[in-house]
């Protein structure tokens, strides 16, 4: 079965830890996505800030987490994995670099007179094709009894989610706009495959959190 990290989820702790996202995503322009001062590391030690991307999917009430993950310890690995107490809601997260070409990469130009274009970076279409292949194991494995032998149910609900780049590196010649549209436009058997930018996640991070809070003040 699969085994989870149990670990509250603190509110408190969760804003402090934002705060610093904050100040680490103004202080380091471009970071990678591994090392000692890469995203996966920050975040793993910040489980509040892995707890709080489970709110990613509806109605899940973050309980479990774990980094790298190979769903049915096969080839196909998350960075990170949030559960409701369950084990039946799952959102599963794949961070990639935030780089100046971690979204789109300047196409070669012909000549001087050709437009400026763009096509999407490998590191991007890597990262997609990573979360589409968890949803084909997932569908793949559903209907056997190993599905319910590693979650312990026959189904779950689950959602997967990309974080990759900086929304400077792609605010200028309308790649903004072409991010957001396939990213929102994106659906995988039915479900939705969430995509954004650190800063994106910041900002939502930060509005989803404040709800919490009004929440927790209204109880």
């Amino acid at each position: 079965m699969i085994n989870l990290i149990n670990h509250w989820f603190d509110i408190s702790e969760c804003d402090r830890q934002l705060q610093e996202l904050q100040v680490f995503l103004a202080t380091n322009p471009s970071i990678p996505e591994t090392g000692e001062n890469g995203l996966q590391k920050f975040f793993a030690d910040r489980p509040n800030l892995i707890l709080l991307l489970g709110y990613w999917h509806f109605g899940l009430e973050p309980a479990f987490y774990k980094p790298e993950v190979s769903l049915f310890n096969n080839e196909f690995r998350a960075d990170f994995v949030v559960s409701d107490r369950e084990k039946k809601k799952f959102v599963f997260i794949e961070f990639e670099d935030a780089t100046e070409d971690s979204i789109f990469k300047l196409k070669s130009r012909r000549s001087e007179m050709a437009n400026t274009s763009y096509d999407w970076s490998s590191r991007y279409e890597h990262g997609l094709s990573q979360v589409i292949d968890w949803y084909y194991r997932m569908d793949d494995y559903e209907r056997t009894n190993k599905f319910e032998e590693y979650f312990g149910h026959r189904h779950v609900s689950y959602s997967g989610l990309l974080v990759i780049g900086r929304d400077k590196f792609i605010q200028h010649s309308g790649l903004m706009q072409r991010f957001r549209w396939r990213s929102h436009k994106t659906i995988i058997d039915s479900k939705p495959l969430h995509c954004m930018t650190f800063d994106q996640l910041l900002e939502e991070s930060i509005e989803k959190l404040s709800t919490l809070k009004l929440s927790d003040q209204l109880e």
